[in-house]
């Protein structure tokens, strides 16, 4: 169902994942975010594939790829694995682009290999964290039902409220997205292998370590963020740019957008970060944040 061509399996250090490797033009590598897949980057891939080479993998315990085989559970080793597949497919330079965790994965590997990464997209990425986020009583209640009572998450009914959420506009939430999720995210063991990738991320320094590694971060950096999601308030956006201390970073913010915004808008996303890989005037620096407004189209 979800692993059909164009897919590709690779077994690389224990791992085995499956990424897509599609399109024409510079290479531009996409990851993921939390409990999602390479397939939150199909949008992206329709409005692109005629100008870039577009490499998607789903991350360890996400997706289709498998636990990892050592048993390494640390931000590093998703680095690694990254970049040995992008050693696999002989690409050297690229842009690097990711949404949520995926986004820090990112920074992470732009930091790390400073010469390899051209430019940064990033979509709302979590270098801070709000002190706590409101969620409606009854999602709260869906929630606790599930984890505490039914120990799983194996229902529709648990991935409509999650993803309604954390979009902007819920009717955008069709049944075919959320049985994707339920499905992906329902594999045997994949809870408790994901939980330790977060467990791993919070011991080895979580946000803080993460926040620190962006101020080593050279490459410039293009920052998407969903004003309408609740998982990210507009208030950190500009604490966020901040942390990117040694580069030039420019920021758009989409007032009717929250936190799946290459889903949510694909087409205006994509356009406004090739309009910024070509060096057109697009964003601004976070003093003087342009916030778009939903009935606007960009040129």
């Amino acid at each position: 169902l979800y692993g059909g061509p164009p897919s590709r399996f690779v077994a690389l250090d224990g791992a085995q994942l499956h990424y897509r490797d599609e399109g024409r033009g510079p290479p531009l590598v996409l990851l993921h975010g939390s409990r999602a897949s390479l397939h939150q980057w199909d949008g992206w891939v329709a409005e692109l594939r005629d100008e870039f080479r577009l490499i998607r993998v789903d991350a360890r315990a996400h997706g289709l790829s498998n636990e990892d085989g050592i048993g390494d559970y640390s931000p590093d080793r998703g680095v690694e694995l990254l970049r040995l597949l992008l050693d696999e497919l002989d690409i050297e330079q690229f842009y690097l682009g990711g949404t949520s965790s995926g986004a820090v994965q990112a920074v992470h590997f732009a930091a790390a290999y400073p010469e390899r990464v051209r430019q940064l997209l990033l979509s709302t990425v979590p270098l801070k964290l709000p002190a706590a986020m409101e969620t409606p009583l009854r999602r709260r209640a869906v929630f606790w039902l599930h984890q505490r009572i039914l120990n799983s998450t194996s229902t529709s009914w648990y991935w409509r409220h999650f993803l309604e959420g954390i979009y902007a506009d819920p009717k955008k939430v069709t049944d075919e997205l959320v049985q994707r999720y339920r499905i992906l995210n329902s594999q045997p063991g994949r809870r408790q292998e994901q939980q330790r990738l977060i467990d791993k991320w919070y011991e080895l320094g979580g946000p803080e370590r993460d926040y620190e590694l962006a101020a080593r971060v050279t490459t410039p950096v293009f920052i998407q963020w969903g004003a309408a999601g609740p998982v990210l308030p507009l208030e950190l956006q500009c604490e966020i740019a901040r942390a990117f201390s040694a580069t030039d970073v420019r920021v758009v913010t989409y007032s009717d957008l929250g936190h799946k915004l290459a889903m949510e808008d694909a087409a205006r996303t994509a356009r406004d970060a090739v309009r910024y890989l070509r060096g057109e005037e697009v964003g601004s620096s976070c003093a003087s944040v342009l916030m778009i407004d939903s009935r606007r189209r960009n040129p």
